[in-house]
This record gives C-alpha cells, structure tokens and sequence, in this order.
C-alpha cells in the first residue's frame, strides 16, 4: 500500500521526517476538503440569503449599520440582503460581529465569525462556521463545516441581540 508521504518523499527519509510529511500531506487535504465545503456552504447563503449584490463567497467582512446587515468586498463595495427582514440578531460589536443570526421561514442560521478560528483565520470573511438550527425537539445545531450536531447548551453563553438591540432569545 502506498501512502501519500511516499508519493512525496524520498526512501531516504528517516522515520521522523516521514511522519512530518505524511502530516502535512494530511493537513493539506484537510484544509482543501475544508474549503471546499465552506464554498458550498456559502453557495446555500447565496441561495437562502441571497444579498442584493455579489456573492457571499466575496464578502470580506460583515458589519450591522443600524438595523441593515452589510457585506463588504474587496473592492470597496457593499452590499446588504435581498431580503433584510431575513438579518435578526447578532453576538458581539456591531462592526466586528462575532457572530450574525439570519432566519429563513422559521428556521435560524448562525454566521459564527472568529478571525482567529481554525477555519476562520483561512476565510477572508473570518467565517469560522455555519450552523443551522434543525427541527429536533431537544434543540440541536448541524455544523455546516464539520458536519456534526452541536447541542444547544453549546449556545447557552452566548446572548444575542436583536437588530433593535433588545435581547434575542435563541431557542
């Protein structure tokens, strides 16, 4: 059987250096799997919330300016939500949010963004994961990114802010 490490090292290698190959090659198709599934996470925003402009694969960052959601791309430009009504609460400071809650007929989805996450720190929107509110009785999440189901107890720290500042209860 041949493994990716030997497919980019040499026989010579010592077993140590072996290792930190094979490592890295791991690591390598890690963050590809891990960016190609964030793009097509982001294909689900354009389609559940789209913004009037652009992609949400080309936002940089999102801010609230008053009760508005706003995308910024490189260029400059912003863009806000087809829909704004869709733009419901939100965790942290208005400019650097650390996370964005959008509803879509009932249902919430949860931007967490954290510059310094593991998948955050690759995304030029600090993106670090997508979670989805599912229609489980005991109050479970589906992580986009991971793919795995995050209990609400997870959330119970966190205290969201409606747009108009009062607080959100997120249920």
């Amino acid at each position: 059987m041949t493994t990716l490490a030997q497919q980019h090292s040499t026989p010579s290698q010592s077993p140590t250096a072996w290792m930190a190959t094979e490592l890295s090659v791991i690591n390598e198709l890690n963050q590809r799997h891990v960016k190609q599934v964030m793009d097509y996470s982001k294909g689900f925003l354009d389609k559940t919330f789209p913004l009037q402009q652009g992609s949400h694969k080309d936002v940089c960052s999102y801010v609230v300016y008053y009760q508005q959601l706003l995308a910024f791309f490189a260029d400059g430009s912003t863009s806000g939500l087809q829909n704004p009504a869709q733009f419901v609460a939100l965790s942290g400071h208005r400019e650097a949010p650390n996370s964005i809650v959008l509803n879509n007929n009932g249902r919430h989805v949860e931007l967490i963004l954290n510059r310094g996450g593991i998948n955050g720190c690759q995304d030029k929107a600090s993106i670090d994961d997508i979670q989805l509110q599912t229609s489980e009785p005991d109050c479970t999440w589906f992580s986009m990114i991971s793919g795995r189901q995050v209990s609400c107890a997870h959330k119970g720290n966190k205290q969201f802010t409606c747009k108009d500042g009062l607080p959100y209860p997120l249920a």
